[in-house]
Formats: C-alpha cells, sequence, structure tokens
C-alpha cells in the first residue's frame, strides 16, 4: 500500500525574520498608489501577492517600502547584503500561512505569496550608487 503524501499544516502567521505574529495584509498607500502588505515590529515590510504570480511587483512595493520610497536606494542595495527576503504561501481568508503549496487537511487551499523584506543594519545609510560617490569625491 502507498503511504499518503503529507499534507500542509496551516500555521499561525509569524514574520519569517522575528517569528512574532504579524497582521492581515492590507491596503498601504504610497506616493505611487497602494498596494496590500503591511510591516512588523522587528522593521520587515511585507507584500501580499494574491495569484502568487507576479512577486515581482510585490517585491518592488515591499522593498521600496522599507526604503522609505527612495527609489535609488532601493536600486542601489544588494541582496543578501542589505536586505534579507523570505516568500511564505498564504492564505488571507484563512489568515494563515503553509510550509508548501496543495492541501491542507485534505482540503485544496488557494494560496497566495507573502514576500517580506527586511533591511539590513546599515543599509538605510548606503550611498545610492558608485557613480554619485565619484562625483562627489572628484569635486573634493
Amino acid at each position: 500500500m502507498r503511504e499518503r503524501e503529507d499534507k500542509s499544516v496551516l500555521t499561525e502567521p509569524r514574520c519569517p525574520f522575528c517569528r512574532e505574529l504579524f497582521e492581515r495584509p492590507h491596503d498601504v498607500t504610497t506616493g505611487l498608489g497602494f498596494f496590500q502588505g503591511g510591516t512588523c515590529g522587528c522593521g520587515a515590510v511585507y507584500a501580499y501577492d494574491p495569484t502568487g504570480r507576479n512577486l515581482g511587483e510585490a517585491f518592488v512595493d515591499a522593498l521600496t517600502y522599507a526604503c522609505n520610497e527612495d527609489w535609488s536606494l532601493a536600486w542601489g542595495l544588494v541582496p543578501d547584503e542589505d536586505y534579507s527576503q523570505s516568500i511564505l504561501n498564504y492564505n488571507l481568508r484563512a489568515h494563515r500561512v503553509s510550509p508548501k503549496k496543495g492541501m491542507a487537511g485534505g482540503l485544496r487551499m488557494s494560496y497566495g505569496k507573502l514576500i517580506f523584506i527586511r533591511l539590513r543594519e546599515g543599509a538605510a545609510g548606503r550611498e545610492h550608487s558608485g557613480a554619485e560617490t565619484a562625483l562627489r569625491d572628484k569635486d573634493l
């Protein structure tokens, strides 16, 4: 007899960085409009992609919001050096996360994705680009 596949277990919505509970995504207003997401007490920002297929837009929303909408700073940051990121399977209706896609408790679940971004210490003070630094040094 073939063993049953492990089922995903829905768990409490906890920040992947500090393990604190996070709030259900809500509309976050920005200078260019809004996105669904939120912030954690540890400084992480998260954005929600209901389809799980548009993570690029969710990533940009979260990263620029984490940088106080400073696009130059956001595009100058280096992944895994200046910020950490984590993606979670998320069920908005249940406000729960799942370690994997698919079934939970024998029921087919619909998952979106949450992308979490947390800037590392010193990232916000990082120079915007090498070109700007070179021009500034040249003038001195």
